[in-house]
């Protein structure tokens, strides 16, 4: 028996933006610190530097960049719709923020998170009713050693689907 749920979407939403992100290329040359890499390299990303919740590995020696990403549902406006945020924290470690590529600007924070909101932007604005609303920016110190911005996006989505 199939029963409906609220919070179903939480999980598929996760699992688009992580195909997504591990799918772009600029964002896995960031991410693995090289320019050649292969499908397996990008597969290994996530759990390792992609995750579908907030990882902060305190005993972390290596110098590494971050994506992780959480949704949840704040508000359910109505019977039908509800209000889904996505919130996405992109940081690296400090001594690695020097980062330049083409196009961009910034700290490799800075352009990590570009190219997130890019990525999103260009494959996964078909989450929810409309386009992906990104609300608000703000910098993260999610651990001593890194430094990062956290990007909230939010959509409106039907609260049950079939």
């Amino acid at each position: 028996m199939f029963i409906e749920t609220v919070l179903k979407d939480n999980g598929s939403y996760k699992s688009n933006i992580i195909m997504a992100l591990s799918q772009s290329q600029d964002i896995c040359s960031l991410l693995l610190n090289k320019k050649d890499f292969t499908e397996e390299d990008t597969d290994n990303l996530i759990y390792t530097q992609i995750f579908p919740y907030l990882y902060v590995d305190d005993a972390q020696i290596e110098q590494k960049s971050y994506v992780c990403i959480e949704v949840d549902v704040p508000e359910i406006r109505t019977d039908a719709i509800k209000y889904m945020r996505i919130t996405i924290w992109a940081y690296c470690y400090k001594d690695i923020m020097k980062y330049t590529k083409k196009g961009y600007v910034g700290t490799r924070a800075d352009i990590l998170a570009d190219m997130v909101e890019r990525t999103l932007r260009k494959y996964c604005n078909n989450l929810g009713i409309g386009n992906l609303q990104l609300t608000s920016v703000a910098w993260i110190k999610p651990q001593s050693k890194y430094y990062g911005k956290q990007l909230i996006f939010s959509a409106s989505d039907f609260k049950y689907k079939g």
